[in-house]
């Protein structure tokens, strides 16, 4: 089903912050209104409650065997839990789980395809060491720009 082209033409009248628009937030399509439309900025931010975690802003976390977030890593089966999201900040707790991760000092590669690393980070190239968990994390869409986009996790086969 395709959805209608909109274009405000040069003449049109100016919004007055009334006007109904429809956005899509996570793949399901909402009517809102110009002030609402604000709101969104923090649609795919998660504040996960109890102690807050001791781990460096920007890193890829996972959801830890005891329910605390722990950076995420792809190098023994055991520490392969599923990436959730970017860590934000240590006092609020706050993880980035979908939508655009902004990152002003990154260098993604437009297009590219990224993966949880084998010691932690992120990694243009899929982990092979046997027994690694493989984790899509996102897609980048610009420079600093990825669009969080989690995969299953996959465990290398271990060597013969």
């Amino acid at each position: 089903m395709a959805f209608p082209r909109i274009e405000i033409y040069p003449r049109a009248a100016p919004l007055t912050g009334e006007e109904d628009f429809v956005v899509s937030q996570g793949g399901v399509l909402r009517k809102t209104s110009t002030g609402s439309v604000v709101e969104l900025t923090n649609v795919g931010v998660t504040q996960f409650l109890g102690t807050p975690a001791v781990i460096a802003p920007k890193t890829p976390v996972a959801i830890g065997q005891s329910g605390t977030l722990i950076p995420a890593r792809a190098d023994d089966p055991t520490n392969a839990l599923p990436f959730v999201g970017f860590f934000i900040g240590n006092s609020t707790n706050e993880v980035r789980t979908s939508g655009l991760w902004t990152d002003l000092t990154a260098a993604f590669t437009p297009g590219a395809t990224y993966y949880v690393g084998l010691s932690g980070g992120i990694t243009l190239t899929a982990p092979s060491f046997p027994g690694a968990g493989v984790q899509v994390i996102g897609r980048a869409v610009s420079a600093t720009q990825l669009f969080i986009q989690p995969g299953v996790v996959v465990i290398n086969a271990a060597a013969p």
